[in-house]
Parts: C-alpha cells; structure tokens; sequence
C-alpha cells in the first residue's frame, strides 16, 4: 500500500492531539527578538542548564521562526532532547511498527462502524483532497486513529507543508552536523502506542471529530500555529484544550501521561550535570498540564525568556 511508504518515514512525527496533530502556516515575515516569537523557557542551576522549546512538527519552509535567542540557547546546549528518534528511524522497523499499531487485526473495517454524518464528512474531505468516494476502501485495512493522522497530513501537503522544514527535524540535523549528543524521551513503539492503546471507541471519536474539525474549522491550524509563532502559549493551551473536549481520555494519554514522565526525566537531568535544549511539540509546553507546571512539584521553576 502506498501509505506505508509515506509512514515509514514520518507518521511518528504527526502523533499529537487531533488540532494538532499536523500545524501548518503561511508565509511569515522573519522574527525578531523584540517582535513576539515562539515561546523559549530556561532552567538552571549551579550545574545545569536546561531549555524547553515548543516545536511545530510539518511546516511551510518559507516560515522564519528563529531568533537570536533561540539560537543562542540551542548552541549553548551539549545535548539536545527530542520526543523520538524519527530521524533515525529504521525503514524496516518503522513499518513493522505501523503494521503492529496501525493496522486492523480484526479483520472488521472500521468504515462499517461510522456513524451517517462520519461517513458523509469522510467523503468531504477526501473530495476536498481530490480524491474520489471510493478511496475510502484504500483505507479499509487501517485503523481509524492512522486513517484520521493520514488526513491531516495529506492536507498539510496540499497546503505546502512539509515534515522537513519542521522545527524538531531542522534542530536535529544541525544539531548532528555540529557534534551535539542527541537523546530522546521515547522509543518509537513507545510513540506509537499513544494511538496503538486506544480502545475502538476512543479511536473512532478521534476520527469522527477530527473529520468534522476538518470540514468546520478549516482554519483551525493556522490559528493554532499563530498562537505558537507569538509565543502566546496561555491562549494556546486554552485553545487545544477546547479541541480536545470529549476526548478527555486522548489528552490524557497523549499530553498529560506524557507530560509527567519528561518532568520526571528533567528531574533526573537537573540533579546531575549538563547542558540541554529541549525540543518538543509546542502542546506539551502549554496548558494546566504542560511540563513546566508539572515541573513546580519537583520544586523546579521554568523561566520564560
């Protein structure tokens, strides 16, 4: 099938909440220090230093998120911290993955156990795509949970965005070139079983809500993708929350789990030695949840800069 050669590359990358899950914007002027830019925050002591940046996973390459100070940071850092190895991936394994998660093993598609109005706005956004009715069946074999990232990410591609120019990949060949330790808070299959855990009937709400945010909302990722370029992440959280509302047990799994398990390792990294810059989705690093509250029960306070 022609959608595991596009996952084996990238569908890790795309794993974050239904808003989210693939951010996108135009064309932006370049930032500047004094202009309103993505948020950075900093934590130290007299023997480590750390920095947390929210990132954006596929966006359009002609976007200037960087700033001096950003830069400085990240060259500052001896190590730098991402979610998983995507980058490193091995194409083999990434589809045994993929099939392990993503594909149906019960031998009953889940098309048949969409409700009139899902299957109406499947359609929709499939036409919207270019892509007739009867493509549906190309994802009869599929999850919904990988059927519903898939769409998001074909979207973004007919947008002009791109995996390569996200800010996680960028960070990660550069900080490769330059000799920096690369480290990462998860296993691949650990990234995947955010989804690959989902109950049925989880994995079909995601599907359905995200199809109609799709249809509704046709905006919503730009509007999501502004908050992170000004560095607004009060608003943001807000913003992803409401996304998110009846899929209370998604957020959970995919944010706030996820969320107190880096704490716990930051915790660990500030009682040793070093210097790191931390890069992940910018949803972790936003809401009553983010890393840096669940920090502040470690008795670690994050500054913003």
């Amino acid at each position: 099938m022609a959608l595991f050669s596009f996952f084996k590359r990238s569908v890790t990358a795309f794993i974050k909440p239904a808003a989210a899950a693939a951010l996108f914007v135009g064309a932006l002027p370049a930032l500047s220090d004094q202009a309103p830019a993505p948020a950075l925050w900093k934590i130290e002591d007299e023997d480590s230093q750390i920095w947390l940046f929210g990132t954006v996973h596929v966006l359009d390459p002609t976007l200037q998120w960087r700033t001096d100070k950003v830069s400085q940071a990240f060259d500052a850092a001896d190590t730098l911290i991402t979610e998983a190895p995507t980058n490193d991936a091995d194409q083999a394994a990434m589809q045994q993955l993929v099939f392990k998660y993503g594909v149906d093993q019960t031998g009953q598609s889940f098309l048949g156990q969409l409700s009139p109005e899902a299957d109406a706005n499947f359609t929709k956004v499939l036409q919207s795509l270019g892509q007739p009715e009867a493509a549906k069946a190309n994802f009869a074999q599929l999850r919904p949970w990988l059927v519903g990232v898939t769409l998001q990410v074909l979207q973004i591609q007919a947008q002009g965005g791109t995996p390569d120019a996200g800010v996680d990949n960028v960070l990660w060949h550069e900080a490769k070139a330059k000799g920096k330790e690369l480290a990462y808070f998860e296993t691949l299959e650990e990234q995947m079983q955010v989804f690959g855990s989902l109950s049925r009937e989880d994995e079909l709400h995601f599907f359905e809500a995200g199809l109609k945010q799709m249809i509704e909302e046709p905006d919503l990722l730009n509007e999501i993708i502004a908050l992170w370029v000004s560095g607004d992440s009060v608003t943001l959280g807000a913003r992803m929350t409401e996304t998110m509302v009846g899929m209370e047990s998604l957020y959970d799994a995919m944010l706030t789990k996820r969320n107190q398990k880096w704490a716990d390792e930051i915790k660990i990294l500030m009682d040793g030695s070093g210097s790191y810059f931390i890069a992940v989705g910018a949803g972790h690093l936003a809401g009553e949840t983010s890393v840096q509250e669940l920090l502040k029960a470690h008795g670690i306070t994050a500054m913003r800069q």
